[in-house]
């Protein structure tokens, strides 16, 4: 755990459990991620990452334990109540329609109404000041599995 006395927390886990009948995925979890950090989450198989991550996306509800979200405590009911939090996920398995551009894939997950070269200009932007290199225009089924996840994290901080 790092020191971050001098910066707030944005996320704050507090005792997180969750239990699966007699297993026991995630067994008080305490966590604390101050703003403009970023962590990984290391373990092998069945460890307890995912079923962590779900509840913190409102996938999963904890069976016990508090989740706070810059120094307020919140109920994570779904993915919804995550996303309008500034809560985002990419998931280990793609969601993408092969026959539609980065772009066009990325919008179908917007709801502003923002024509496809202002999404695509958007895209584009981010992922340059990310360090991921994407082609917005680019057609989904010509790319590798590598460019299909950038589009997917792309399209994840764009939300």
């Amino acid at each position: 755990m790092s020191a971050n006395h001098d910066r707030q927390n944005l996320l704050e886990v507090r005792g997180l459990t969750k239990i699966f009948g007699t297993l026991t995925a995630c067994d008080h979890i305490d966590l604390n991620i101050a703003k403009g950090e970023i962590h990984a989450l290391l373990g092998e198989n069945g460890a307890g990452k995912s079923t962590l991550v779900k509840m913190l996306f409102g996938s999963l509800e904890p069976n016990s334990g508090e989740i706070f979200w810059d120094g307020k405590a919140v109920k994570i009911t779904s993915p919804g109540v995550a996303k309008k939090l500034g809560i985002g996920m990419v998931f280990q398995h793609f969601s993408l329609f092969e026959a539609l551009t980065a772009a066009e894939n990325i919008a179908l997950s917007l709801n502003d109404g923002s024509p496809i070269s202002t999404i695509a200009a958007k895209a584009r932007a981010l992922s340059f000041s990310y360090g991921l290199p994407l082609d917005p225009d680019s057609l989904v089924g010509d790319l590798s599995v590598g460019e299909r996840q950038r589009i997917e994290i792309i399209r994840c901080l764009l939300q």
